[in-house]
């Protein structure tokens, strides 16, 4: 049997935006059924088996219990706590160690990031599950499942159906690090609150990996000034406000349904490697991939840094168009 780790985040696609927007809400049913999808799609492929986290919302016992006639389901003890950010890298992690090939991840760029945090061996496909899903394949999930299952069976190069993602490191006074998927924004609030960004004046700056103009989220603000895709060996830092010498307007679609007005004063492609410092005298917060996650002290300095040392990242329509050998 060849195994396939399935992570399911619970609370993506569940925040505020939602509320603000003309979103629908990533139930848990709906969760469910993405996995019975994408189960579906594996077991087309023989010799798969699928494992997944005993985790305290139960996605793991309703795929092992109503799912098993599909395809062997295994469970591995996870932590019986409501799931977050730490719980994510830890299942990555314990999936890896179990012998997984691969990691299929349901959620937002959010879940992603957390996933990008643990540092895997193995690949990653990522589904659509959140509310901002730059990172993540948004396609049919049967089409996923049953890609990511012949990637395994076929054992191809990752990087022929796929790339190595870019991460933004984000480096604080104090030492202390952070990593980025697709975005990092400076936010004027000092304080974390319900996470999400959605209003534009909140937003003074931003460094993209990603700008791309067809997803929702701060991503869409660059890809509207000058789209950076996943395969671009550059990054696009943009500043907000009326100051600069040719201060541009941009329409940007932050959520399903909401389209919001941002005031460019500058842009610049930056290359890989080329280090960013921001600084705001008032302190503020920093949002990665549409959370705001570290506060600010005044006059504290952040240093970001945009490298190609991610996870290997699979796209489900490069293995299904690949030509068996």
């Amino acid at each position: 049997m060849s195994i396939i780790g399935l992570i399911v985040n619970p609370m993506a696609g569940r925040d505020i935006r939602r509320l603000v927007a003309a979103a629908s809400l990533q139930s848990a049913p709906e969760k469910m059924l993405a996995v019975r999808r994408l189960i579906a799609g594996i077991a087309a492929v023989p010799g798969m088996e699928v494992m997944m986290v005993d985790d305290y919302e139960g996605f793991g016992r309703y795929a092992h219990h109503e799912l098993s006639s599909i395809l062997p389901v295994r469970l591995i003890t996870g932590e019986k706590e409501p799931s977050n950010g730490t719980s994510t890298i830890d299942w990555a992690l314990r999936l890896q160690e179990a012998g997984a090939r691969m990691v299929m991840s349901v959620g937002g760029d959010g879940t992603q990031r957390n996933i990008a945090q643990a540092h895997l061996r193995i690949p990653v496909l990522a589904i659509a599950g959140g509310t901002n899903n730059v990172a993540c394949w948004t396609g049919d999930q049967t089409a996923a499942g049953y890609a990511g299952a012949l990637y395994v069976a076929r054992g191809d190069d990752p990087l022929e159906v796929g790339y190595q993602a870019k991460l933004v490191h984000i480096h604080q006074e104090s030492g202390h690090e952070e990593l980025a998927l697709i975005d990092v924004a400076l936010v004027r609030q000092a304080f974390t609150g319900a996470l999400a960004v959605w209003h534009a004046d909140d937003v003074e700056r931003l460094l993209l990996s990603v700008a791309d103009p067809v997803r929702p989220g701060l991503s869409n603000v660059g890809g509207f000034v000058h789209p950076v895709f996943p395969d671009d060996d550059v990054a696009m830092h943009v500043i907000f406000g009326t100051k600069g010498p040719k201060p541009q307007q941009i329409l940007a679609v932050m959520a399903p349904g909401l389209m919001t007005p941002f005031e460019v004063s500058q842009a610049e492609v930056v290359p890989l490697g080329q280090t960013v410092m921001w600084i705001r005298e008032e302190g503020g917060s920093l949002a990665l991939d549409g959370e705001r996650t570290v506060v600010l002290r005044r006059g504290e300095p952040v240093w970001l840094t945009v490298l190609r040392d991610g996870p290997f990242m699979l796209d489900p329509k490069k293995i299904l168009n690949r030509q068996p050998d």
